[in-house]
């Protein structure tokens, strides 16, 4: 299904993204005919796009609704050109192996402008990424490109010093949208810079679901309803991946973003959790829990869940055999390197997680892949660094890695022009949270309480995951 959104229609999403989140997302960006500087507008909060020219419909000191000027970035200046950087060689640290070959068509173009400039790649899998990359890093002046997670990892480095001071940068200040930067900031400071604008919410078969004549589930219970018709039907619902816990934690998000009444009581909800006040048998978070387990008795999982791994779980949806793929826009690339037929088929959807068609939040939207410098490289090193950073955040490079690999991104002046990043754009018409999961600061916290969610989808009780999670989290705090 080759959709394209209409301007109008991407004015209408854009407008509806304003009024309902605090992060404004990169979708493609151009003037619609005849909007102009000062001319007149009728949808206050309407905007033409995320360039560094881009316009929002807002009131005049008159009280007269026009085009105006919105400031995307921390600065009302034009994006600057990359830097120099000096001869020398640097490693960029990071865990998107997916990406691997776009990221070295952009190394190409930097080491062709920068003679005697050499970047190599070095990737792990996620787990490990999280696990060991920050201590390896720490002793090694050549990893001068170091991406973090948001959340805990991202804390754990600038704890720890790791993370270089960008706030100064012009790079920084002109070239990225400032709604989006607050994942890589700390105590004041600019100590990385988020490139992915993502959306942890599920990718759903297009033509699966119009085939079968389904809606869009928009509740609780629709969600219930889908996942028993799917399975009616042959389907594995949900290609959930419980076999691998950074994947299978995906749905997390949305399952909490709706577990209080306000930002600030999640937040301190969370922070009970993860610093050992609350136990994770507390209400709210058993509520939760027990909803993983109407699901799961909905047949919303596949056999044998926990077993699950994240290919078995992607070649589940890539082949047809699954319609949900719960996870988010960050799998839409490893999905095409699949089938390249799913190309244009697949779209995203909130998954709301109460029976409120009014909840406050519908869907997920998150900021990461934070690239930030290292401070324990070498002088020379963090110069080529920083050049390189700049380099990937230019539009040009920016665009080319947002369509090469299927991700919004956080940069100005970007053109998007793949298929599958059009076709997400009904999640703009969502009500978006920034991903509550990464709330948790304490990594070794949350992984007990997913393993203990996991354990729920795969059989067990409630309360006896929930009881057995506490007694390991109680142990893991001392």
């Amino acid at each position: 299904m080759k959709q394209r959104m209409s301007a109008k229609a991407f004015k209408l999403a854009i407008a509806g993204l304003f009024a309902v989140s605090a992060t404004i997302v990169p979708i493609t960006a151009s003037f619609a005919v005849g909007e102009t500087l000062g001319q007149k507008c009728t949808t206050e909060g309407e905007s033409t796009g995320t360039k560094s020219t881009s316009l929002i419909c807002k009131k005049n000191s008159s009280g007269r609704l026009v085009w105006a000027k919105v400031k995307l970035s921390d600065s009302n200046l034009a994006p600057i050109k990359p830097l120099r950087a000096p001869r020398g060689s640097i490693e960029f640290w990071h865990w998107r192996a997916e990406d691997k070959a776009v990221f070295e068509q952009i190394i190409s173009e930097f080491e062709a402008n920068n003679p005697g400039v050499k970047v190599t790649q070095v990737i792990s899998n996620s787990a490990d990424y999280t696990a060991t990359a920050l201590n390896k890093v720490a002793s090694n002046k050549k990893a001068a490109v170091v991406t973090t997670f948001r959340g805990s990892q991202f804390n754990q480095a600038a704890t720890a010093g790791l993370l270089k001071d960008l706030s100064s940068e012009q790079f920084v200040k002109r070239n990225v949208i400032k709604s989006m930067m607050g994942a890589g900031q700390y105590n004041g400071k600019q100590l990385g810079v988020p490139l992915q604008s993502l959306f942890n919410d599920p990718v759903y078969n297009i033509a699966i679901f119009k085939k079968e004549g389904w809606k869009l589930p928009k509740t609780f219970n629709d969600w219930l309803g889908y996942c028993k018709a799917a399975k009616a039907a042959g389907y594995v619902p949900m290609a959930w991946m419980g076999g691998f816990r950074p994947q299978a934690g995906q749905i997390i998000n949305s399952a909490l973003m709706n577990t209080a009444s306000t930002d600030a009581l999640l937040t301190s909800q969370i922070t009970a959790i993860d610093t050992g006040k609350d136990a994770i048998t507390i209400k709210w978070f058993k509520d939760m829990a027990e909803k993983y387990a109407d699901l799961r008795d909905a047949g919303c999982f596949p056999d044998n869940p926990k077993g699950v791994t994240e290919a078995a779980g992607n070649t589940l949806f890539a082949t047809g055999k699954s319609p949900i793929l719960p996870t988010g826009s960050f799998s839409m690339g490893g999905i095409i390197a699949l089938n390249k037929e799913m190309s244009g088929n697949m779209g995203l959807t909130g998954m709301n997680w109460t029976n409120d068609v009014n909840a406050r939040y519908t869907g997920i939207t998150n900021n990461t892949f934070i690239l930030g410098i290292n401070t324990k490289a070498g002088r020379t090193e963090q110069k080529i660094a920083r050049a390189f950073i700049s380099h990937l955040l230019s539009g040009p490079m920016a665009t080319l890695y947002a369509n090469g690999t299927k991700q919004h991104v956080t940069v100005l002046d970007v053109d998007y022009t793949d298929e599958n990043l059009r076709n997400t754009a009904s999640i703009m018409s969502e009500r978006l949270v920034l991903a509550p999961r990464f709330i948790f600061l304490n990594q070794g916290v949350r992984d007990i309480l997913e393993d203990a969610l996991i354990a729920i989808v795969g059989g067990e009780s409630v309360d006896k995951a929930l009881e057995d999670g506490a007694k390991l989290i109680k142990q893991k705090l001392g």
